[in-house]
């Protein structure tokens, strides 16, 4: 029992625990002040902007989906398929999750220039497993003998407070640069340093040798007291002034840039340049490196096992693989984000987009996503917008958006995967934002016809 609540975990980590930001139909609404955050030149046409609760969420699994794990039977009793999804793997395997809370913003407009602040609470999350991992939990190393295997997972789980200060200035007609200074405020971290983990297990009696080179960096997240009282206490979404002010703490630089041409409007950004948090206060890290000899156990089909005969095992592998403990800061960077939009006006009532989004991290994990769109002026009150996507070589990726006008207040709706809606339990991914904000002061709406240039 234990091993398959271990294993379901290590598949759903990220779907739990509700790592890329890809939001490629807000990109093209650029007239709505949750595009601010996606790009710091893009606002609304008003003089006072105040932004009320929002919320963003992105979830990414690779290979395998919630169907591939679990069925149903005929007496509705819920089967797990674990050879199944394990099947499904790749070599590696990922798991991208990223959510953002925003609380409060402030935009105001004088003339060309235009100031904003804006909080919001952030959480970040990556693992990145190899298959052999799920394959020696559930299956054992029985089927290695005679190999070293590699099994080490990365895993970065981050949450912070992000207070940021923007400036936007129109340089010219239709040109307007814009950037952000950011100060991030560390809640929790769990990261790992170094992944080296490799197991050789010898036909002579089931000989283990553990090669391992792991260090796992935790700040007011982690706890390790034995073999087996691990503790992950992590409250991405807790906010207290003790944590706006930890003492872990860091800064993330946001560019963008808006021309209008007539009908066309173009848009970049890069987002978080710079970013990084230094982790100081309430840090453990646990190490585990040499090389470990351990002799008579199928590993993973044994130890995992709810069977009282392994008592004398377990004091064993408790004495050999014991981590070593130590207290030094420790720094986590966040991943470089950038976007480029274009979006073109029909009609009066119908706009046309084009986007495209990529990313950074100091692994050399890129993502590329692009997204086709479309917007239309549906009442007075509503205007609605589709996109179609392609993000991480997968082309079922189709998005709705919706914004509701009530005098100066916006609701605005939106995924970028309408068919985790329709289908949760075989998609891939998870995708939405909600947004409310009050605009006030617009100008009022030119009758002119526009042109191309």
């Amino acid at each position: 029992m234990k091993r398959t609540i271990g294993l379901v975990l290590l598949f759903l980590s990220g779907i739990a625990v509700l790592s890329a930001q890809q939001e490629l139909g807000t990109s093209l609404i650029f007239d709505n002040w949750s595009a601010n955050r996606l790009n710091p030149a893009l606002w609304p046409e008003g003089k006072i902007v105040v932004g009320g609760p929002g919320i963003y969420n992105n979830l990414l699994v690779t290979n395998i989906t919630y169907n591939d794990l679990f069925s149903t039977s005929a007496e509705g009793k819920t089967v797990l398929h674990v050879n199944q999804a394990i099947a499904l793997l790749d070599d590696q395997n990922q798991v991208h999750e990223s959510m953002d809370i925003e609380s409060l913003s402030l935009g105001l407009r004088f003339g060309k220039v235009a100031l904003s602040l804006s909080h919001a609470v952030r959480f970040n999350a990556f693992l990145d497993y190899p298959k052999t991992l799920p394959q020696l939990i559930w299956q054992g190393n029985a089927q290695f003998i005679g190999q070293e295997v590699g099994f080490g997972p990365n895993v970065q789980l981050n949450s912070f407070n992000e207070l940021s200060l923007g400036l936007a200035y129109e340089i010219t007609k239709g040109l307007t640069l814009a950037g952000k200074v950011k100060y991030l405020n560390g809640i929790a971290s769990v990261s790992t340093e170094r992944t080296d983990l490799r197991l050789y297990t010898s036909d002579d009696a089931y000989q283990l040798t553990l090669n391992a080179d792991y260090r796992v960096n935790s700040a007011g997240a982690l706890d390790y007291d034995g073999f087996s009282e691990l503790t992950l206490d992590y409250d991405f979404g807790r906010f207290k002034t003790e944590n706006f002010l930890s003492g872990n703490s860091g800064f993330a630089y946001d560019l963008g840039a808006k021309l209008e041409l007539g009908r066309l409007t173009v848009a970049a950004s890069a987002l978080d340049l710079g970013g990084r948090i230094d982790w100081e206060k309430k840090v453990k890290n646990y190490t585990l490196n040499g090389v470990y000899d351990f002799e008579g156990l199928d590993v993973a089909q044994n130890i995992l096992d709810d069977n009282a005969e392994l008592g004398s095992a377990l004091d064993s592998l408790k004495a050999i693989y014991q981590p070593e403990e130590t207290s030094a800061a420790y720094s986590t960077q966040l991943l470089n984000r950038y976007y480029a939009s274009a979006t073109y006006d029909l009609t009066e009532q119908v706009t046309l987009g084009l986007t495209a989004y990529t990313d950074h991290d100091i692994h050399n994990d890129n993502q590329l996503a692009i997204g086709l769109g479309a917007r239309f002026e549906l009442l007075s009150w509503l205007d609605a917008g589709a996109v179609y996507g392609i993000r991480q070589k997968r082309y079922d990726n189709l998005g709705l958006n919706a914004r509701f006008t009530l005098g100066p207040v916006e609701l605005l709706t939106a995924t970028d995967n309408i068919l985790t809606v329709i289908q949760p339990k075989k998609s891939h991914s998870a995708n939405f934002r909600i947004g409310l904000s009050a605009v006030f002061g617009r100008a009022k709406a030119e009758n002119s016809t526009r042109s191309f240039f």
